[in-house]
């Protein structure tokens, strides 16, 4: 109901009751994690984690507080532990994907996307990450079909134009990778 300062006030005592709660540390880390201040998140949920090494669920949420401080090891590491209590999560599979984007391993990048999207294959954040790791591993060839397919179904996507034009400049049709990037501009001005 938009009252966290209350909420916040009302876990930091209990915690201070109760220092080694894993509830009380994790929903403070879901507080501050949603309150934009990831190194109080991070503390907190790592905190958590350590108390409850089988919850993937507060792996997972260290894992995500880890990936928006940028600190790309640690959310890898988190990620993956959640995934291996509970391998079927969507989210920690794009997450982890995005993750190993960041540290430039596009191979595993591109394992994460293709697992998530056995889930769901029109997955929009799955499709995007895969062809942004095939690119990353210069298989421009293998980005293309998808990216322009899903340019045509949505053509107001600036992130999917700047793909195609990226996999198209790959490629060697400059023409092409400049209308995209043209289009994918005028997008981001409105």
């Amino acid at each position: 109901d938009n009252r966290s300062n209350d909420a916040r006030q009302f876990l930091e005592k209990a915690l201070q009751l109760d220092p080694s709660s894993a509830t009380t540390l994790r929903q403070l880390g879901e507080l501050e994690l949603a309150a934009g201040d990831f190194a109080k998140a991070s503390t907190h949920l790592k905190r958590a984690c350590e108390l409850r090494p089988n919850d993937s669920s507060v792996a997972f949420e260290f894992g995500h507080a880890m990936e928006k401080s940028g600190d790309w090891p640690d959310a890898r590491d988190a990620l993956e532990s959640s995934l291996k209590l509970a391998p079927g999560q969507m989210a920690a599979r794009l997450l982890l994907g995005r993750v190993y984007l960041h540290l430039k391993d596009a191979k595993d990048a591109e394992d994460q996307f293709e697992a998530a999207l056995l889930v769901d294959s029109n997955n929009s954040d799955g499709r995007l990450g895969l062809a942004e790791a095939q690119i990353q591993r210069s298989n421009f060839a293998g980005a293309l079909p998808d990216l322009e397919s899903f340019t045509k179904t949505d053509p107001r996507n600036p992130a999917a134009l700047r793909l195609l034009a990226r996999a198209y400049r790959g490629l060697g049709k400059l023409q092409d990778a400049k209308r995209a990037d043209e289009k994918a501009e005028a997008l981001e001005k409105k």
